[in-house]
């Protein structure tokens, strides 16, 4: 049983991990390879973390208006 409860905690923690890199992915949006590697190399530091997630969940810019 512990067994289970520590593959199901690693696969817990890894979805946690990985979530700025899905959420950039999911969104489409234009860095997500960057947010990937960003998350990867320097995840683990709550830092980098959180600069992925920042990345992963902004508002892309628009650099023409919208045809009316």
């Amino acid at each position: 049983m512990d067994s289970l409860l520590t593959v199901l905690l690693g696969v817990v923690i890894a979805v946690i991990y990985l979530l700025p890199s899905y959420l950039a992915f999911a969104r489409g949006s234009k860095d997500r390879w960057l947010i990937l590697v960003i998350n990867v190399a320097f995840g683990a530091s709550l830092i980098g973390w959180g600069v992925a997630l920042y990345l992963a969940t902004r508002t892309p810019k628009r650099t023409q208006p919208l045809a009316q």
